[in-house]
């Protein structure tokens, strides 16, 4: 019988995601890739995309390994493996876009969308239409 490949587990992931992060499946992640095994990534995701799962709701997590010339596989924060072109992925901890319209971000857009109103309205500025954004 022959056991899957381990791959080395970086001192970054928490304790409880180790085995999951350990055991994903991939190669070696090749030295030309914008991402390498352990680097934080997010995947954003939006509510009308036709493939559902990842696509919809987005993820963060980090790069295990690589399958093909350009796919990577990982694991979510929640533990769940992802497999994705390394090209739709960003690297995670790049500011929220206040004006993009990802499920993933939801929270964190509309903390910032609330601060930028209070801000406008302690200038005296004519609020705009996201006056009533939640």
């Amino acid at each position: 019988m022959t056991t899957a490949p381990r791959h080395p587990v970086p001192d970054h992931i928490p304790e409880h995601l180790r085995e999951a992060f350990a055991t994903a499946k991939g190669r070696q992640v090749p030295a030309h890739c914008p991402y390498q095994s352990g680097d934080a990534v997010q995947l954003h995701g939006y509510p009308g995309h036709p493939d559902p799962g990842h696509r919809r709701t987005g993820f963060r997590g980090w790069v295990v390994g690589c399958v093909g010339a350009t796919i990577l596989t990982g694991i979510t924060t929640t533990g769940e493996e992802w497999w994705q072109e390394w090209g739709d992925l960003n690297p995670d901890g790049l500011p929220v876009n206040m004006w993009d319209h990802c499920t993933c971000c939801r929270d964190e857009r509309r903390d910032l969308l609330r601060a930028f109103h209070a801000k406008q309205h302690a200038r005296g500025q004519q609020l705009d239409f996201l006056e009533s954004t939640p």
